[in-house]
């Protein structure tokens, strides 16, 4: 580890009760809290020797379309599709699952697996090497056909899989590849049964594969629900576990209900179970009255403001800090977000691999805005706002899902960056895919990205090669590199060696250095860590057992059981 940032703190994943003693200070600069641990009493006070097989597990979740793991991080995709490996979300540890055990080589390039000899998917189909080799080719095949972008670079140097026994599989890199392990513990790796790659993307969108996980779809009707059967054979538990053999709920139902308020009043109605994504002033008050809180902080990068770098004002590193600059984070997170989403810190998250603490880049500083973009030649109009040559120093910003205090978060940001001459405009394009984005006509949207590890969550977008089909703005143009966008111009260089640089001291140096690079000239402005609200916060009834969240803070249903209310 580098020595001018302190080593990321390390804690157990608690329930939000159960953390209460270690005071809000830790959890809001680490950003987390989730399930309670397997070992003792949740916040109802059961335990494992406590568990009830049986019933129906209720949920309320906004509309989900894509039931793919591969494709969408989510709680369906998990329920219905194993890993070959499992991680510790608290520590990162790499734990057993469809393999028993693993070796790496020592110059990083060879990964060997052993495989349970005992694992069927839900057809009959048993798991072998050449399935391993199966799912990991069209991993890269996915990425080649534009449809990996959970996992994208992460097959730049794959050179194969070859099935060296019927239960070991060897996996082969022409370069070190430090986030291939933390990635293939997710559901976007998750191994799904030969015949799923001869579906459409569309169709495993629909649910349609065959995988070989706790649960099977019994039913899925779009912009309705989706119903859940346990597979009752299911015997190949993950190694974070709490308990073996088949689920203990006989069906989940999941209703999809896009609005917070109805999802929020129907837990505390007794309509459903469990409520996706509660507003921070209903959780407390769920909280406060016995409800349960999971969650955990998304690994990856935060809420940013993500910028349409081929529009002119943009491209002024002076105006593109000034509006950084002139966004007062703390104030956004005592008034609007809240302990569990607090102020970023950098452009990726606390929890996320390779972090380092930037935030003295991150400041508020109006007066220091202002100046920047007097220099630059902006002044203020009759109104406020900024003005150059003509042209009004106004963005548009695109909104298309976010939870309420998102908007209100905005809405905040409006206000800030108005008081520096710098306006923006949200438009929400709810439901919309982010279509309005797509066209290039906006200039700002407000983004996250999940991902396992912090080299390739940067990798992905930071590169001089990937970085304008990285912006999701089609045919785009930046007319320049990323590197010219930036004053040191060796971004590029920087993201490129630590994806595949084996040795964690000098790879957490590299990906330092990128995030001081990104920050402090503005190419993303993060804003604030936020939790997983699309697929890992959920309130629950205090009859609701055994919940937790994975390393992409997705909830986890595998475990989950229902006491006598």
């Amino acid at each position: 580890m580098t020595t001018d940032r302190p080593t990321p703190l390390r804690l157990p994943l608690l329930t939000r009760r159960e953390a209460g003693g270690l005071g809000a200070a830790v959890l809001g600069a680490l950003g987390l809290a989730a399930c309670s641990s397997s070992s003792a009493e949740d916040a109802a006070g059961a335990s494992e020797s406590d568990r009830v097989d049986g019933g129906d597990l209720t949920i309320y979740h906004a509309n989900i379309t894509v039931l793919d793991p591969r494709q969408n991080h989510g709680i369906v995709g998990r329920a219905l599709a194993d890993s070959l490996v499992d991680a510790d979300p608290g520590t990162g540890e790499i734990l057993p699952w469809l393999a028993t055990e693993w070796t790496t080589s020592e110059d990083g390039l060879t990964y060997t697996f052993t495989l349970r000899d005992d694992v069927t998917f839900s057809d009959g189909t048993p798991l072998t090497a050449e399935v391993v080799k199966t799912n990991l080719d069209q991993s890269a095949q996915q990425v080649t056909d534009g449809e990996g972008w959970y996992y994208q670079g992460l097959f730049d140097h794959y050179t194969g899989t070859e099935a060296t026994g019927e239960h070991e599989a060897t996996v082969t890199f022409e370069k070190p590849n430090p986030s291939f392990l933390p990635t293939l513990a997710t559901g976007q790796l998750a191994i799904l049964a030969p015949s799923a790659f001869d579906l459409t993307y569309e169709e495993r969108d629909n649910g349609e594969y065959v995988a070989s996980g706790p649960f099977v779809l019994d039913s899925y009707t779009p912009n309705e629900g989706i119903v859940l059967r346990r597979r009752e054979d299911y015997a190949w538990n993950a190694g974070g576990a709490s308990h073996e053999g088949a689920a203990s709920v006989e069906t989940i139902t999941i209703s999809f209900v896009d609005e917070q308020s109805v999802r929020e009043s129907a837990l505390q109605a007794g309509e459903t179970l469990i409520a996706q994504n509660p507003t921070t002033a209903v959780a407390d008050q769920l909280e406060a009255s016995g409800y349960a809180l999971t969650y955990r902080a998304q690994s990856g990068i935060p809420y940013s403001l993500v910028l349409n770098l081929a529009t002119p004002a943009l491209q002024d590193i002076a105006v593109r800090r000034a509006l950084s600059s002139a966004i007062d984070r703390a104030a956004i997170a005592s008034g609007v977000t809240g302990e569990r989403q607090p102020a970023s810190t950098s452009v990726l998250t606390p929890i996320t691999t390779g972090h380092a603490d930037v935030s003295d880049l991150l400041g508020y500083d109006l007066e220091g805005a202002s100046a920047l973009l007097e220099k630059a030649g902006w002044t203020a109009g009759a109104d406020g706002i900024r003005e150059k040559d003509g042209e009004r120093l106004s963005f548009e910003l695109i909104l298309w899902w976010e939870p309420q205090e998102v908007s209100d978060a905005l809405q905040l940001i409006k206000e800030q960056v108005a008081k520096a001459g710098i306006e923006i405009t949200v438009r929400e394009d709810i439901g919309g895919a982010g279509g309005s984005w797509r066209d290039g006509k906006s200039q700002l949207h407000l983004n996250n990205a999940t991902r396992a590890a912090g080299e390739l969550a940067l990798y992905s977008q930071y590169t001089n090669e990937n970085f304008e089909s990285a912006s999701l703005i089609e045919g785009v143009d930046f007319g320049r590199t990323l590197d010219e966008f930036t004053e040191a111009g060796n971004l590029s260089e920087l993201v490129t060696k630590q994806v595949t640089e084996a040795d964690e001291a000098t790879r957490d140096d590299l990906l330092a250095q990128a995030q001081r690079i990104i920050v402090g000239d503005a190419i993303r402005i993060p804003l604030f860590d936020n939790i997983n609200s699309e697929s890992g916060f959920f309130a629950s009834a205090p009859t609701v057992h055994g919940l937790r969240s994975s390393t992409l803070s997705e909830l986890v249903l595998a475990d989950v059981w229902i006491s006598e209310g």
